[in-house]
């Protein structure tokens, strides 16, 4: 009878500890020398099974902390112009999002054709982490014209900035384009997500619009591969 590999093995182990409900999302695993001991096999054998289960959505790793049950997967509907804690909140997760990094600067010529401007205009470039539930799953950074959104920065960031936007300038979302791509992240994103350096992620460029169809501004955004999925209705 031809042996069940360990991949299958570990996959209908966490099934039934999950089924059984002595693990829920984002409980951990047993470290890697438990699971070695327990499946009989060698650590190389047990990575190649945890790294396919987690390419599958099943688990997650963090660095220096260990393997996770991951939870459903965010849910992004593209027609929907829905803010990020409205969605979170929808789909019964708790949402956090923290600044890492504020800054001004004279937009450089890749900028300014990726937001459609011209002139010495100058940026306001915003990096933020997003949690779900405590795991961060996305690093963004949003380019605003600080001609359009004087003093941005001297409010609280970790709001939504779509309400900040619509509250203090008036500016609604008419409409927004997106290009999907996927790549991996590079060594900054990579910590700040607590995942190792080339980490496979989706890569979103985002450009909103108002109901005038004016720019209001510029996103890019790294999310983990595995925690995200994206429906679009033709």
């Amino acid at each position: 009878m031809e042996a069940i590999p360990i991949y299958q093995q570990l996959r209908r182990h966490l099934q039934t500890i999950i089924q059984s409900g002595r693990l829920v999302a984002n409980d951990k695993l047993p470290s890697e020398r438990e699971l070695v001991e327990q499946f009989s096999t060698t650590r190389i054998t047990l990575r190649d099974a945890l790294v396919k289960l987690e390419s599958e959505g099943l688990i997650y790793r963090q660095n220096r902390r260990g393997w996770f049950v991951a939870p459903a997967r965010f849910v992004i509907d593209a027609k929907r112009k829905v803010n990020f804690n409205t969605m979170a909140l929808e789909q019964g997760r708790t949402a956090q999002t923290l600044v890492l990094k504020i800054e001004k600067f004279p937009a450089s010529s890749s900028l300014k054709e990726a937001m459609q401007i011209s002139g010495k205009n100058s940026l306001l470039a915003v990096r933020r982490i997003r949690s779900l539930d405590g795991r961060p799953v996305l690093i963004e950074d949003l380019f605003f014209d600080t001609r359009r959104f004087p003093d941005l920065e001297s409010f609280d960031l970790s709001q939504s900035i779509t309400e900040l936007q619509h509250r203090h300038y008036g500016v609604t979302i008419g409409s927004e384009t997106s290009n999907i791509q996927v790549g991996s992240l590079e060594t900054d994103q990579a910590i700040a997500l607590g995942c190792s350096d080339g980490h496979p992620c989706l890569k979103i460029l985002r450009w909103r619009y108002d109901e005038e169809k004016k720019l209001i501004d510029y996103n890019i955004e790294h999310w983990l591969h595995n925690a995200v999925e994206i429906t679009v209705d033709a």
